[in-house]
């Protein structure tokens, strides 16, 4: 999926370029784009389908932000459309986790504004079952991540008011929580659910205030089996949690960003992060430590910011100093990472003192891993952070 969404970035950005060149409209850009998405998820999907889920959306943006009030016009609608397989095939897995499916996803949302236009997103994502899988009623937490082109992104002439996103390309990110009958009539069934859907382009291309939508969501589904597949329950065939060692980690991390102020140029950025960690039981490991943050994109922002609006910011300055407490989800050899942080040292303020991390984590071999996670202050993404780490 990773090399998927590469390749999608990639001819997405050929696409822009070649409307500049000659000319071609906009919407069928959009056309390409949409059915270069479909032929790169199609072949993925064919050989695993069991399952397919369709849901008509409805909600409403939230103003996370005042700047967004001209933005958010009334209430949104769209489509989500979800294939499942059946199980994963890491038995371990399957035991911890009551057997999750995995599969992909599609959202079109049309945000019913003149500002911000229209929504197309893919994901890869996992539904994790909150009771037993053979009960006739279903509870599951599906979440996901993914990318997404934005009909009407920021434009200093045609769209000023757009000071949620930057860019038609973005990050894409969902949860919603289902309640499912399977077969309840023939292979067709029925769910419903609230959902959360977020967008953001990471601080790559501002304005950056993203988007997000909680929606509630109902509609049909369909089993490809002719029966339903008994899947063993093993929330009581988990077997006895080993203690484990505290950990010590350090952390390397990097990438380029954009500050708040709009058109102000990419800077790269670089992040040492040292931590302890812990984990308490199959499902969760504690994580406590310190990041060490040097943007270069701070002295030009301080000059800007006094020179503009008046502050008096320390304008030599390029680090910040900051202490968090946080939560791993393991996922086999993947970590879902969730952080909350304060910048105990930051002379020269910007946006707030508190963060939060959110991402992935790959463990290669007991010692190496990999990240990517997303630093956000308060709502608003600072940077998008590539990681390499050891623990010991």
């Amino acid at each position: 999926m990773l090399v998927v969404g590469c390749w999608l970035l990639v001819v997405g950005c050929w696409l822009f370029d070649y409307d500049d060149n000659i000319a071609i409209k906009k919407n069928e850009i959009m056309k390409n784009l949409i059915v270069f998405l479909f032929l790169c998820i199609a072949p993925l999907i064919a050989y695993s389908q069991n399952k397919v889920q369709v849901d008509a959306i409805y909600g409403q943006l939230i103003e996370h932000d005042k700047k967004l009030a001209a933005a958010i016009d009334g209430n949104i609608s769209g489509m989500f459309i979800t294939w499942n397989t059946t199980r994963s095939k890491n038995e371990a897995f399957n035991q911890h986790y009551n057997s999750p499916e995995k599969g992909f996803s599609l959202l079109y949302e049309n945000l019913n504004s003149n500002v911000l236009g229209k929504a197309y997103s893919a994901y890869r994502h996992y539904s994790f079952f909150l009771n037993k899988r053979n009960n006739q009623n279903k509870f599951k937490l599906i979440t996901g991540a993914g990318l997404a082109y934005i009909t009407r992104p920021y434009d200093v002439v045609d769209n000023p008011n757009n000071h949620a996103i930057g860019s038609h390309i973005l990050l894409a990110g969902f949860a919603k929580l289902d309640y499912l009958r399977h077969q309840l009539i023939g292979n067709w069934g029925v769910q419903v659910g609230l959902g959360l859907y977020h967008y953001s382009n990471s601080a790559f291309n501002n304005p950056n205030l993203g988007l997000n939508t909680i929606a509630v969501h109902a509609g049909i589904n369909y089993n490809f089996e002719e029966k339903t597949v008994k899947t063993p329950s093993t929330f009581d065939a988990i077997p006895p949690f080993q203690k484990q060692p505290i950990y010590y980690n350090l952390v390397f991390r990097g990438g380029v960003n954009e500050s708040k102020i709009i058109n102000s140029g990419l800077y790269s950025f670089y992040t040492l992060t040292a931590y302890a960690s812990k984990q308490i039981n199959w499902f969760s490991t504690i994580t406590a430590g310190t990041d060490l943050i040097y943007s270069n994109f701070i002295p030009r922002y301080a000059n800007y910011q006094n020179k503009h609006e008046g502050e008096n910011l320390v304008t030599n300055n390029r680090f910040r100093l900051g202490i968090f407490a946080g939560h791993e989800l393991q996922l086999d050899s993947f970590g879902m990472i969730t952080q909350i942080g304060y910048y105990a040292y930051n002379p020269t303020h910007y946006i707030t003192n508190i963060y939060e991390r959110i991402g992935f984590r790959h463990q290669i071999n007991n010692h190496i891993f990999t990240a990517l996670t997303l630093r956000v202050n308060l709502f608003r993404a600072e940077a998008l952070e590539f990681g390499l780490g050891i623990r010991f």
